[in-house]
């Protein structure tokens, strides 16, 4: 299974505005409408991170390697990738004349996160030290945006190490979640790799009782590997039949 870990960078909207605090603007007020600035992928298991930008590839360019990059994943993995990067990605591909990359499945950490622990933070940088698996790079705010805007060589290069952090911390993150089973979202491994863990696709199962629902029994399994709980795909036998008067 090839799973796609991605992060992006976008630029500012430049509108125009009268004053600074809770501001309505216009259409006739942006100048420049936001944008993707760069990206960085990397495929599970692989030490080969891409980094493409806006300053190296184009608008276009990056379109392109986004979309081949799409469709080579079973599932594209991110933080709050649902709400924010799949969207912006899929922007650039409507806005270049491209169709949508092969069907695969979404995995947004910080749902599985927000879904099932409370924290007092669900952002990336806290979560991620959280668990203790590293932090994000310092970018000391927004005017590194504005100089990457504005071809600076450093910042741009401060802009990649940024990016690429961002992509190795998501992927820290889904390691440590998945080791245990805490992955919402991911392509069901049993359907490709026979009688496995759907989580992890380890055949390391043991029996662990069994579960009951309103209407049938089944057998309860239990992966040795990543503590997912699992039931069989067949009910139990009846032990006898229900009559109801």
């Amino acid at each position: 299974m090839k799973i796609l870990t991605i992060d992006i960078e976008t630029r500012p909207n430049e509108v125009y505005t009268w004053g600074l605090w809770n501001q309505n603007v216009g259409l006739s007020q942006i100048k420049q409408p936001g944008s993707l600035l760069c990206f960085a992928a990397k495929f599970r298991g692989e030490r080969q991170v891409h980094f493409h930008s806006a300053w190296e590839d184009g608008e276009k360019g990056m379109a392109r390697k986004l979309r081949a990059l799409f469709n080579e994943a079973d599932a594209v993995c991110g933080w709050n990738s649902d709400k924010f990067d799949i969207r912006w990605v899929y922007a650039q591909f409507l806005k270049h004349g491209m169709g949508k990359p092969s069907p695969f499945a979404k995995v947004d950490l910080m749902k599985s996160v927000k879904r099932q622990v409370a924290l007092p933070s669900y952002k990336l940088d806290y979560v991620a030290r959280w668990l203790g698996v590293g932090s994000k790079v310092d970018t000391g705010g927004f005017e590194l945006w504005l100089d990457v805007m504005a071809g600076d060589a450093k910042a741009q290069g401060l802009m990649r190490k940024y990016n690429i952090n961002d992509t190795k911390l998501t992927e820290a993150v889904f390691d440590r979640l998945h080791e245990r089973g805490w992955v919402l979202g991911l392509p069901n491994h049993s359907i490709t790799e026979g009688d496995a863990c759907p989580n992890c696709g380890s055949d390391n199962l043991r029996c662990e009782g069994t579960r009951e629902t309103k209407t049938r029994s089944y057998q309860r399994y239990q992966c040795r590997e990543c503590l997912t709980w699992i039931r069989s795909v067949n009910s139990l036998p009846r032990k006898a039949s229900m009559v109801v008067a």
